[in-house]
């Protein structure tokens, strides 16, 4: 299965605190995150959310003077089995698509992967991808 998302993607301090700060929040907001991804070793850092409501989400972060921007992804539901990765990236290479960064989680004993994708042309890389 695949779907385009909007991933909310606020940056923060690289301290202790911060991604609970934006956690805590969000959930007092009522907004569910279901998956994220923050990584960097500066003064500031990328956290990037998928969550239920973007649109909310985005408010809520503004509101605590963070800087706050809106992306287009990919989410995949794939199996768990080898050389997946390798076909999507392959398929994303052929067609002149770059995988800017992913994120991604097996739960155990689903047998299913879900793989989030920053590319370089979304629109292209969901017709590349379909069908997978």
């Amino acid at each position: 299965m695949m779907s385009k998302a909007k991933q909310i993607s606020v940056w923060v301090d690289n301290s202790p605190g911060q991604i609970a700060r934006v956690a805590h929040a969000l959930a007092k907001a009522r907004i569910s995150i279901t998956a994220f991804v923050s990584y960097g070793d500066g003064n500031e850092i990328p956290v990037r959310l998928l969550v239920n409501t973007p649109a909310r989400a985005r408010n809520v972060l503004r509101d605590l003077d963070l800087r706050v921007s809106e992306e287009e992804v990919l989410r995949l539901t794939l199996p768990d089995k080898p050389g997946t990765l390798a076909k999507i990236a392959e398929r994303l290479a052929n067609a002149h698509i770059n995988i800017n960064y992913s994120y991604t989680t097996v739960t155990k004993g689903t047998k299913q992967s879900d793989l989030v994708l920053a590319v370089s042309d979304v629109a292209g890389a969901a017709k590349v991808l379909k069908g997978l």
